[in-house]
């Protein structure tokens, strides 16, 4: 039998490819590329609960308060205070740029009983990060790899609710510093959902994320009931409201307004 000519050849993976779907590309993003824009993040002071997947099913973790302000000279500064179920108290100071939020600098704080059990200050630049945690008389020098082009992982939704709506993935360089770990992210609009707060109705973007850690290779799949998560957000908050309604995984979640965490 003879071998089909080459043009034939052509020919035939041409209509081959006609009838595959078109692939899915995503959209690349990155710190100060102009598809953040901090600067539509309004200031405000909110708090949230978080929970945590037990066997006898969601655990109260306490409360998270967030308090986010503009200081001048393009810098953003984000609080955080923690306040978990066995009295431990974290604090941290996070500073952005405004426009990019490409994270400048944390000063972090952890208390038990009014008492202050540990400090951390880390800077960040282009190539990583560098600074000093201190717990009792003991001081040790930090470094690592999380710089100012990855987008913090510890408040990632604020970020992902200034982007214009993306029909594609969008695919990102981002950090959690706590776990000394980087990750390329890929986000991906899945649909709205309307949530009542109070006698308001506001709609909200499903986020779903999948994270690769750069490291160690694991991959955390998206979605509400996986390893990766999916954050409920809103574009345009009316007066009162966040941003970030909720973020859930399998094993845990942090809401503004009640659907999974219990009382307390």
């Amino acid at each position: 039998m003879k071998r089909p000519a080459p043009i034939l050849m052509i020919f035939l993976l041409m209509i081959f490819l006609a009838f595959e779907p078109a692939a899915h590309a995503d959209t690349d993003m990155s710190v100060g590329d102009g598809l953040i824009r901090g600067d539509r993040v309004e200031p405000y002071e909110l708090s949230w609960r978080q929970c945590a997947a037990a066997q006898e099913g969601w655990v109260s973790q306490g409360t998270v308060t967030e308090t986010l302000d503009i200081i001048g000279n393009g810098v953003v500064r984000h609080r955080q205070s923690t306040v978990r179920a066995d009295g431990i108290v974290s604090r941290a100071e996070t500073f952005f740029d405004h426009v990019s939020f490409a994270p400048l600098r944390i000063d972090a704080r952890v208390s038990k009983d009014g008492e202050t059990v540990a400090v951390q200050t880390l800077i960040f630049d282009e190539d990583g990060y560098s600074g000093l945690a201190t717990r009792g008389d003991e001081s040790k020098p930090l470094a690592g790899l999380a710089s100012r082009k990855m987008i913090h992982g510890a408040v990632m939704g604020l970020p992902l609710a200034t982007i214009d709506y993306q029909a594609e993935p969008v695919r990102f360089p981002a950090s959690m510093v706590s776990f000394d770990g980087t990750y390329d992210v890929i986000a991906t609009w899945s649909g709205k959902e309307t949530l009542e707060i109070g006698e308001s109705n506001v709609e909200a973007w499903l986020i779903d994320v999948e994270w690769h850690h750069r490291e160690s290779g694991d991959v955390y799949p998206p979605g509400p009931n996986a390893s990766g998560g999916r954050y409920w957000i809103v574009r345009e908050p009316p007066d009162g409201v966040p941003h970030v309604l909720r973020y859930k995984t399998d094993t845990y979640a942090v809401e503004f307004t009640k659907g999974v965490c219990p009382d307390g």
